[in-house]
């Protein structure tokens, strides 16, 4: 990491915390500073102890006029979700359907200013039996479905209410290993409660809920990437419960359902980089330095959902194979490149349905996807070509990430 990297992680881990006193950095690019905090959506969180510590007086008038900005809406539409939910899940109870809230549902009320950790969705977790009567209940609501299907949960819009990503598995199925349905039927018997307001509900029992998060991680690294906010989860989640989790039973369901290694390595992270205490039971000592730095890299250059940059964001969907693991990086990397490029007939769109009834014309389907790609305005011209010119090497690089993470 360099400097002003430096500066934003010792800034973040100090305002998760709520403490002043910070350490100043030399050489610091303080613009730069707010666009890693904007791409890890965490500018409300560092606001107040930028306020606090003077240093946001090293930020130019107009650039700290906007980010004020940024943290008056962030706290008026997050303050305004909440109070949303509370109605929508005093709904779920009165239709006697059981829900989980997942992820920042939970750890926002870790933070110093709950309001500010932001929530582009809510995750909740259902009973795949009672996915119909969750549609029914959220469309009686007004929500709207979303066309884009998963594998394991269904994604919901409104125009007043926050969006809901329902569940029914607790991580994508594709490419990971371990008895996952083993976990699903146990946390719901692990469950405890929680208030979303006044309105009680259920969350995962806490050994759960830190192996959910590593998980998440995991699942997410795998596809695309994640950010810093979700390390400042899992710190605030072991510094406020961490007396009280059975670190026996969490670092042997992460072995059990073939997180081990990841998890411990995810301590590792937050230790080095927030000063967190790793629990004795899961202390670990790491092999291959040089993968630490890199897997801190990554996770700095991420964005909060790995999408910041096109190139590493599609390039890392090229490093996981989802069918089975590469003998060799490089090739594994080659042959899925080539395979993103002219992918088979049967998996594109009705779009190229003359390729798919006359086989000769594959070919010119190929072509007409390729320049439909190459005119796309959803990118920039320049991210294609340095993808076409880079992208499997990011893939070769993450592939080896992924590897070491034993993922």
């Amino acid at each position: 990491m360099n400097n002003t990297q430096a500066q934003f992680i010792e800034l973040l881990s100090k305002s998760i915390r709520s403490e002043v006193t910070i350490k100043k950095y030399d050489d610091v690019n303080w613009q730069e500073i707010l666009g890693i905090a904007k791409s890890h959506k965490v500018e409300g969180i560092i606001y107040s102890v930028l306020k606090k510590s003077g240093l946001s007086s090293e930020i130019e008038n107009e650039s700290l006029e906007e980010l004020k900005k940024i943290v008056f809406n962030t706290g008026v539409v997050q303050i305004r979700s909440i109070n949303n939910l509370e109605t929508i899940f005093e709904c779920f109870n009165n239709e006697n359907i059981p829900v989980i809230v997942l992820k920042g549902l939970v750890v926002r009320d870790f933070y110093p200013q709950p309001e500010q950790r932001s929530m582009c969705d809510v995750d909740i977790l259902i009973h795949k039996e009672d996915l119909e009567r969750t549609k029914e209940l959220l469309f009686g609501m007004g929500y709207m479905l979303d066309e884009h299907e998963a594998s394991h949960h269904i994604k919901l819009f409104h125009r007043i209410y926050p969006v809901i990503e329902v569940h029914w598995h607790i991580v994508k199925r594709d490419g990971f290993n371990g008895n996952i349905e083993e976990f699903e039927t146990n946390i719901w018997v692990n469950t405890i409660n929680v208030n979303v307001e006044k309105t009680q509900v259920l969350s995962l029992g806490y050994e759960d809920l830190v192996l959910h998060l590593c998980m998440h991680m995991a699942s997410h690294l795998a596809s695309s990437g994640f950010g810093l906010r979700q390390l400042g989860d899992l710190v605030l989640l072991v510094e406020n419960k961490g007396e009280i989790i059975n670190w026996n039973i969490f670092i042997s369901n992460a072995k059990k359902y073939g997180f081990e290694r990841f998890s411990k390595i995810i301590f590792n992270v937050c230790n080095k980089l927030f000063d967190m205490d790793i629990p004795k039971e899961i202390a670990y000592e790491i092999d291959q330095d040089k993968y630490i730095d890199l897997f801190i890299n990554e996770i700095v250059e991420s964005g909060v959902h790995g999408k910041k940059d096109m190139v590493n964001s599609f390039g890392n969907q090229l490093a996981f194979n989802f069918e089975d693991k590469d003998n060799n990086a490089t090739v594994g990397a080659i042959k899925r490149f080539l395979k993103f490029i002219f992918p088979p007939i049967e998996n594109m769109s009705d779009k190229y349905s003359y390729a798919k009834k006359v086989k000769l014309l594959i070919p010119i389907g190929w072509i007409h996807h390729l320049f439909n790609g190459i005119f796309s305005s959803d990118y920039k011209a320049k991210d294609k070509l340095k993808f076409v010119s880079s992208g499997v090497g990011v893939s070769v690089k993450k592939n080896k990430l992924l590897e070491w993470l034993e993922l």
